[in-house]
């Protein structure tokens, strides 16, 4: 695979360029110089062929930055140039030729590598008039381009990248259009010949014209008596012996070759399961009964333990506060200076993916920029890098936590435990800079480690020098047992047993008047390792008797490295629709129904009053030959009292 490098001086829009061939957002982009420092690597496809794009930092000095950081940086940028099969150098055709122009020229000359210069930033200049400065650099021809708009992106890759990808084959616009035929399935032409002996040759041709043979002779027994009375020239194929025709069918797919249908013998087949019954109904060798039986566990426990996702890497980042030694235990792990180190808080600013390989185990080493708080971050681009690092954690399988020695465990490192907690990774800690310390400060600071971090119990720590090595080698392991951990298929039975155990130990509580019961378990879910629970109640468990059941399966399925999460679920009432629920009432609840049903029958019995005399005032009124008007009831009093 191809190997093309992106290099020039800072902020010519080489991270741009980056992100438009491998049609990604990987790498940062901002408007001003010195963002990338690491080298960064990227797959991209051109006309059916991939190749890799790296994307290196400036090459010039800065008086802003220190001296250190810009050597290392040009360091980076002339590893990523003698990988590499063609280097694009980059410039800005905006500023023009710039000295520091001249000293990548200088680097790219002693490489002796294939170079093309790109002149980028052309949108709004004059396009006969822009870059022709670069031709002085002595490159050859400078192709123009603008990145951030698109502009150009196609005569680059045309002229410039695809020869260099011709030289590993032809490309798939280079080849020649093929024009398929429809193939017909029902396709019965079959050469006569084929089916008759060599001898008979001339007879079959004959036959082939006057003789047609139809579906019957497969199935009449019949007509195959009657072939016999036939001509040998007009006779049916199918009458002759087996073998004689299924040679003449050997091209078809759905004929057996032999008798015993496609190769497979049923009659031994058969033969071997009732030999096998008879063992185990004790008619065969008891020996030879308890060796398949150990055979058949043995091959069942080699399956149960066979690891998910052997295929696939390990991916695990390193995760902590600015100036912690990330970078180094990085470089530490690689055994190369793969990323920039420098002693300045903020030296990363990227997420770098960086593939590792180690006692034939592979392995994906992410490398991320420090966290701080909120309230201190000011740039914009410290912002984009911490949700470079927020992103990472999530798309890990593993987290080492790391943690300056010297400065104790604080407050910002418990936040990013935390979130690597609630996103479900496995976790590792690694305290940093140990080396050097007294023995009684790291009495001292063991102890403040297991007051501070007891809700970890399950993850390993490890007291490390990045800078020195000391205690590197161990991390594997531990990055080891917390993915197994994550990622180990549990059955359900074996789940089931251990509830029952926990269970049968400690009891549920009661919660309101009735104890919570949990039937039965299974898997959920895998890295990290989630346990549905069934039962009734379940809502009203404390959290005390959820973390006693993580806690058991904890300790029975030996999960180290990873949480466990428990999910309860509670069964709906299928009746709840058709039959209401029965309650049970207290006394007082019963007294106070009795006290309202006597209370609504005063109403009711006073109601009843009020409407006799209401009508025995309408009887007298009408009786004694006064006119009462509709809802005059105080009138009609009125006039009865005169």
């Amino acid at each position: 695979m191809k190997v093309i490098a992106l290099v020039g001086c800072p902020n010519v829009g080489k991270s741009t360029l980056f992100n438009r061939l491998t049609k990604t957002r990987d790498a940062l982009v901002a408007d001003f110089p010195g963002l990338t420092r690491d080298r960064k690597y990227g797959r991209a496809l051109y006309d059916g062929r991939e190749y890799i794009v790296i994307d290196t930092g400036g090459i010039a000095e800065d008086a802003e930055q220190p001296s250190d950081l810009t050597s290392r940086m040009t360091g980076q940028a002339l590893q990523a140039i003698a990988e590499s099969d063609l280097v694009l150098f980059m410039v800005d055709a905006k500023a023009g030729l710039m000295p520091g122009d001249l000293q990548v020229a200088a680097h790219i000359r002693k490489s002796g590598k294939p170079c093309a210069v790109v002149a980028n930033k052309i949108d709004g200049l004059n396009q006969d008039v822009a870059g022709t400065d670069f031709y002085a650099l002595g490159l050859g021809e400078v192709h123009q381009i603008a990145a951030a708009h698109g502009r150009g992106i196609n005569v680059l890759l045309e002229d410039v990248i695809a020869p260099v990808l011709r030289e590993e084959g032809p490309l798939d616009s280079d080849l020649p259009e093929v024009e398929e035929e429809p193939e017909d399935d029902l396709n019965f032409d079959v050469d006569v010949s084929k089916l008759y002996d060599s001898d008979d040759s001339d007879a079959a041709a004959d036959a082939g014209s006057e003789y047609v043979e139809t579906d019957d002779d497969l199935d009449d027994a019949e007509d195959l008596e009657e072939d016999a009375e036939k001509p040998e020239a007009h006779r049916s194929p199918f009458a002759k012996e087996p073998s004689a025709w299924e040679q003449g069918f050997d091209f078809l797919d759905n004929v057996p070759l032999d008798k015993t249908g496609g190769g497979f013998d049923w009659h031994e087949f058969r033969e071997k399961q009732r030999a096998d019954v008879q063992k185990r109904l004790g008619r065969g060798d008891a020996e030879e009964i308890a060796a398949a039986d150990a055979a058949a566990q043995a091959e069942a426990a080699k399956s149960s333990e066979a690891v998910p996702f052997a295929d696939l890497p390990v991916k695990f980042a390193l995760i902590g506060k600015p100036n912690v030694g990330k970078s180094t235990l990085t470089n530490r792990l690689l055994g190369e200076e793969r990323v920039v180190v420098a002693d300045l808080p903020g030296t990363t600013r990227d997420s770098i993916y960086i593939p590792l390989e180690r006692d034939g185990k592979r392995y994906i080493v992410i490398d991320t920029a420090g966290v701080r708080r909120r309230r201190k971050i000011n740039l914009a681009i410290e912002k984009f890098s911490v949700v470079k690092t927020l992103k990472a954690i999530e798309d890990c399988n593993v987290a080492i936590l790391v943690i300056d020695a010297r400065e104790g465990i604080s407050d910002q490192d418990l936040s990013l435990l935390s979130f690597i907690i609630d996103s479900g990774r496995s976790l590792v800690i690694a305290v940093n800079k140990w080396d050097g310390l007294t023995q009684e400060y790291k009495e001292e600071l063991r102890q403040e480690l297991d007051r501070r971090l007891g809700f970890v119990d399950f993850a390993r720590v490890h007291f490390i020098s990045a800078l020195h090595g000391t205690g590197v080698g161990n991390l594997f392991d531990s990055i080891d047992e917390a993915y197994l951990s994550a990622t180990k298929r549990h059955s359900s039975a074996l789940l089931n047993r251990i509830l029952a155990a926990a269970v049968q130990e400690h009891e549920p509580p009661v919660s309101g008047g009735r104890r919570i019961k949990l039937k039965y378990a299974h898997a959920g879910g895998y890295n990290p390792p989630r346990i549905v629970i069934h039962g009734n109640k379940v809502s009203k468990m404390p959290d005390a008797y959820r973390r006693y059941l993580i806690n058991c399966y904890r300790k029975s399925l030996k999960i180290m490295g990873t949480p466990v999460i428990l999910e309860l679920r509670e069964g709906s009432n299928p009746y709840a629709d058709e039959k209401p629920a029965q309650k049970r009432l207290t006394q007082s609840q019963l007294r106070q129904q009795r006290r309202d049903a006597e209370t609504q029958r005063r109403y009711e019995r006073a109601a009843r009053r009020q409407e006799k005399a209401k009508a025995k005032v309408i009887a007298q009124g009408r009786k004694q030959g006064a006119v009462l008007p509709r809802g005059g009831k105080a009138k009609a009093k009125a006039k009865n009292r005169k």
